[in-house]
């Protein structure tokens, strides 16, 4: 049986170092790092360009004179498949349109390249709105000092159950009850391998 969440587990939770607040057309949001994002995708695919990221670009400007709007389309690839996308963006930084927003395409693509990888769940706790819970939000800043660790690193860095189970032995009482749950999700990776 296949699972069909593999990939969204591993990419749903998002490091908040890499995150900030913003206030964007009105709304409070948790703005995340763009080259976090892309070096997320990078562990998981593989190089920008060669195994993921967009091909057919189009930019329309059909919409810029009624009501200031860029569209973007494009293809979104990665090695299981392709999607397209549709996103859209202001033109002007202003309303009486004279002062061009020369981001305006930088900014677009960054928030196509958002939608698209949240769509395979990369960030997926942001926008199920987990990053307005306190609670969850002290949970993962733990979790994701427990991954920045030397012991983590070291225990990751395990190939065989055996090298596993002596590192985790070689750990002290209190490590080994902070990484024990870390460790069997190690061990489940390497019996299918």
């Amino acid at each position: 049986m296949s699972d069909n969440l593999s990939l969204w587990r591993k990419v749903e939770k998002t490091n908040p170092d890499y995150t900030k607040k913003a206030k964007v057309g009105g709304m409070n949001i948790t703005a995340i790092a763009p080259q976090y994002q892309i070096m997320m995708v990078t562990e998981q695919f593989g190089t920008y360009g060669e195994k993921w990221g967009f091909k057919n670009i189009v930019l329309s400007y059909d919409l810029v004179e009624k009501y200031d709007m860029v569209v973007f389309k494009g293809t979104f690839f990665f090695p299981n498949g392709e999607f397209e996308i549709i996103n859209s963006c202001k033109l002007y930084i202003n309303n009486a349109k004279t002062m061009l927003d020369d981001n305006f395409a930088k900014k677009i693509e960054t928030d196509a390249l958002t939608k698209a990888i949240s769509k395979l769940g990369f960030n997926a706790d942001i926008f199920l709105g987990k990053f307005d819970d306190v609670r969850y939000l002290e949970e993962v800043k733990k979790e994701f000092e427990l991954e920045s660790s030397e012991e983590y690193i070291k225990l990751k860095g395990c190939n065989t159950i055996d090298k596993l189970g002596d590192t985790f032995k070689a750990l002290s009482k209190e490590n080994q009850t902070k990484f024990k749950k870390v460790v069997t999700e190690f061990k489940l990776e390497l019996e299918k391998k």
